[in-house]
């Protein structure tokens, strides 16, 4: 669990990051996660104390399954958010403890 913890922080730090040197303005707005049961849910919070979700990691294995693959959703799988308390379930975008695409991820989120 420390291992997906750790890997989440590092994506967070590149997407602020990009986020950071894209916008001047948004030098005080920061990444951070909220723990749930089955996953971890990435949000930007803004200067003036509102947040966005940017996207949703795999913590538990949920039922849902990934339409490319056909198989179950694997720990550390990177979901787009389908809106503020759910992950989109279509497919993964990416594994934060396997690797993915530097591409996939932007500072608009997953």
């Amino acid at each position: 669990m420390n291992e997906l913890i750790e890997k989440t922080q590092e994506l967070l730090t590149i997407m602020q990051d990009q986020l950071h040197a894209k916008y001047e303005h948004t030098k005080n707005d920061k990444y951070v996660f909220e723990e749930g049961r089955n996953y971890i849910k990435l949000l930007r919070q803004e200067e003036t104390g509102a947040s966005s979700v940017v996207g949703f990691i795999v913590k538990k294995s949920p039922k849902a399954i990934d339409n490319k693959t056909n198989e179950k959703f694997k720990i550390g799988d990177m979901l787009m958010a389908a809106g503020y308390n759910a992950p989109a379930t279509n497919f993964a975008r990416g594994n934060v403890l396997e690797g993915y695409n530097k591409a996939t991820v932007r500072w608009t989120g997953i």
